[in-house]
């Protein structure tokens, strides 16, 4: 068996270099049927870890999840890729929320940001002990309400902004369904515990996270925030929300689905 699978390694390593198309045999876990995922292309194999390319997103596995590999894509063999990331939590710190979109002092002017930082705790699948290394990058969104419109209309105009960037969605309306087609899809990336800075390439964890969360989708930069409402989204599901309103201000029960 280890014979075996030396060869195995060797061709996937070789193959690694030229394969546009092919079919890989894995297990998601030790305890799990082998499954078979076809229209794969290696990006990489480095430290024991490889990463491929399927449905147009990226994926990692370990070589020792390997039990078979060939060179075509075997359409009618696949199963797909079963996503075997783990959920988590995060613990949020309290939210630096600015008053407008845009601050001015003196003769200056600059662009507010909307600040959220939280740690990620990953809860390891059932019968896993080795630490997590990477999960689904939390996606974050956020509801705002601003004092008035330009319009005239008197209303107050709700307005969504997001992060990261994959994570955007184009309507125009509260659309859940929207997100969660985001959140599921095969492209959503992975975010890995440590990676390198681009300028030391040490190695630094990255559990916790800092996001700012553009406000340039405010027309009115003058208009005063009345409230907002985050969501940060985990591997399928909402993992935490938050609600703030002014002080004296009326808004309403869910009033960001408005959007």
């Amino acid at each position: 068996m280890k014979l075996y699978r030396f060869f195995l390694f060797a061709t996937i390593a070789c193959m690694a270099l030229t394969l546009s198309a092919g079919t890989i045999v894995y297990r998601p876990n030790k305890d799990a049927e082998p499954r078979r995922i076809s229209n794969v292309k290696i990006i990489s194999i480095e430290n024991k870890v490889m990463t491929i390319e399927v449905d147009g997103g990226r994926e990692r596995l370990a070589l020792s999840q390997i039990e078979g590999y060939y060179d075509t894509d075997i359409k009618n063999a696949a199963d797909g890729f079963d996503d075997n990331s783990p959920e988590y939590t995060v613990s949020v710190r309290p939210i630096k929320a600015p008053t407008r979109a845009q601050r001015k002092v003196g003769d200056k002017t600059t662009n507010e940001t909307f600040d959220i930082e939280y740690s990620i705790q990953p809860v390891p699948n059932k019968g896993e002990k080795r630490d997590t290394e990477s999960v689904k990058y939390p996606y974050v969104y956020v509801y705002i309400m601003t004092e008035y419109s330009e319009d005239g209309s008197g209303q107050r105009p709700i307005y969504l902004t997001s992060w990261p960037k994959a994570a955007s969605i184009s309507k125009k309306a509260y659309d859940k369904a929207a997100i969660m087609e985001k959140v599921l899809s095969s492209k959503r990336a992975n975010l890995y515990k440590y990676q390198a800075t681009s300028t030391t390439k040490l190695m630094t964890s990255t559990w916790d996270r800092k996001d700012e969360l553009p406000l340039t989708m405010i027309r009115n930069k003058n208009a005063k925030i009345l409230a907002w409402h985050v969501e940060i989204w985990g591997k399928s599901d909402i993992i935490y929300q938050e609600d703030w309103t002014e002080p004296g201000v009326r808004v309403g029960k869910n009033w960001w689905q408005r959007l």
